[in-house]
């Protein structure tokens, strides 16, 4: 089982990673925080962003995504959302350790 100090090392390296991406990318979204899901053989770290600029979204996803698998095997969602007039692309991951 992973050590408290390794997670929040883990999620804050997560975080720190996925904000300076998409401020990188001139993207207006951060992430604050990774949650974290103890079960008794492991645990499950899940994260969300938003990518506004949908030019901007493949250059995102593909440095992010190739962060995210070096904790494993990532799985990792994307959706297209139009809501109140505003288009974005909503990316959820999660990974066991």
């Amino acid at each position: 089982m992973i050590s408290d100090e390794e997670k929040a090392k883990i999620k804050e390296e997560i975080v720190t990673k996925v904000n300076s991406v998409l401020e990188k990318n001139n993207e207006s979204f951060r992430m604050d925080r990774v949650n974290v899901l103890n079960t008794s053989e492991k645990v499950k770290f899940m994260g969300n962003y938003r990518v506004y600029e949908r030019k901007n979204y493949h250059a995102v996803s593909n440095e992010i995504n190739t962060f995210l698998k070096k904790y494993g095997n990532v799985d990792i969602k994307s959706k297209k959302i139009r809501d109140s007039g505003m288009k974005f692309t909503a990316v959820s991951f999660n990974f066991e350790l």
